[in-house]
């Protein structure tokens, strides 16, 4: 049985589980790759459907999911920058969850082709 002292589960400092110097390395480079990698495939897959003319939802849907992952992610930089907010970064994250769920209930397989809350 392990002895935890709750009153230093306070804040999360991240200490002690990676080292800083990496920490400050591999974070916006995994942060940006993955950013890149939802928003650029949300982007590429509402050009084809525009571009062939087919499905329509689809297209307003990636856009959702598109614009709801970009929220994040400068939420994320303004953090970065000098006197960034972490509670706008909150703001932004809970606005980017949203909206990326009414992107995912606008498929037609989820819940029917005109279900937008």
């Amino acid at each position: 049985m392990a002895q935890i002292n709750i009153s230093d589960l306070k804040t999360l400092t991240g200490v002690g589980v990676m080292p800083t110097d990496l920490r400050a390395i591999v974070t916006p480079i995994t942060n940006a790759y993955g950013t890149f990698a939802l928003v650029g495939g949300a982007i590429w897959s509402a050009w084809i459907f525009w571009r062939k003319r087919i499905l329509p939802h689809r297209v307003t849907a990636n856009i959702l999911i598109a614009l709801g992952a970009l929220l994040p992610a400068f939420g994320g930089l303004h953090i970065a920058l000098p006197g960034g907010d972490l509670n706008l970064f909150f703001i932004m994250e809970l606005l980017g969850v949203i909206i990326m769920f009414f992107g995912f209930l606008r498929t037609k397989e989820v819940f029917g082709l005109y279900r937008i809350p």
